[in-house]
C-alpha cells in the first residue's frame, strides 16, 4: 500500500461528505459530578429517585443512584442530578 497524496479538492470532499448512516442515533452518556445527560434514548422505562431505565435503540440503559432528579426532559435528552451508583446495559437480545 502506497502513500496517497490527498488533492485539495478530495481532501474537501472528505470533509464535508456526510457521516455514517446511523451515527446521529448513537446513545450518548455524559457525567459531570453529580450530573448526568443521556441524549438518544427512545422513551423512559421506569422512573424513581433510586432508578432510571431508559429505552435505547437496540437495548435498556439503567442509571441507580441516591436522590436522583430530572433537571431537564426533552424529545431525545434528559439531564439528571443526584449520587450515581452503577449503571446497567442489556441488549435485549437475552
Amino acid at each position: 500500500q502506497r502513500n496517497r497524496r490527498l488533492t485539495p479538492r478530495s481532501w474537501l470532499r472528505l470533509l464535508f461528505s456526510q457521516p455514517p448512516a446511523g451515527m446521529y442515533r448513537q446513545p450518548a452518556v455524559y457525567m459531570t459530578g453529580a450530573m448526568m445527560e443521556i441524549e438518544h434514548f427512545r422513551r423512559i422505562l421506569t422512573y424513581d429517585g433510586s432508578k432510571l431505565s431508559l429505552e435505547l435503540y437496540g437495548g435498556t440503559f439503567t442509571v441507580y443512584g441516591d436522590g436522583m432528579q430530572i433537571l431537564s426532559l426533552a424529545a431525545h435528552r434528559i439531564t439528571l442530578r443526584g449520587r450515581f451508583v452503577r449503571t446497567d446495559f442489556s441488549d435485549g437480545a437475552g
